[in-house]
């Protein structure tokens, strides 16, 4: 999984990459760590999208503007337009993280 930095290369993926998803996570979020290990899975599963990491503490008034609030958190993009969103305070496991994927692809 690759990482985004910067508001700049937050908007290159996500209107240059095709289909994306991308991690919303913190480095002290404990559900952000219980989720990451099953990352490479989906990535498995789901090698039609390109899989991007960003830290919510890195810019804050990105993750503000696109309401994200709880983490972890994943946003689904597909052509520049966002198609869906798993977005909440909750810990995600991976068939949690799978089905909504599922559900956005059909």
């Amino acid at each position: 999984m690759k990482k985004i930095e910067t508001l700049e290369d937050y908007y290159k993926v996500i209107e240059g990459v095709p289909k994306v998803i991308i991690y919303w996570y913190t480095k002290w979020c404990p559900d952000c760590f219980a989720i990451k290990p099953h990352i490479p899975r989906l990535e498995e599963d789901f090698k039609e999208f390109e899989f991007y990491s960003m830290d919510r503490d890195l810019d804050i008034e990105l993750a503000k503007h696109l309401n994200i609030f709880g983490i972890p958190s994943f946003l689904v993009y597909d052509g520049g337009i966002e198609i869906g969103r798993f977005v909440d305070k909750n810990r995600k496991t991976y068939d949690q993280v799978k089905d909504f994927i599922l559900t956005i692809t059909k």
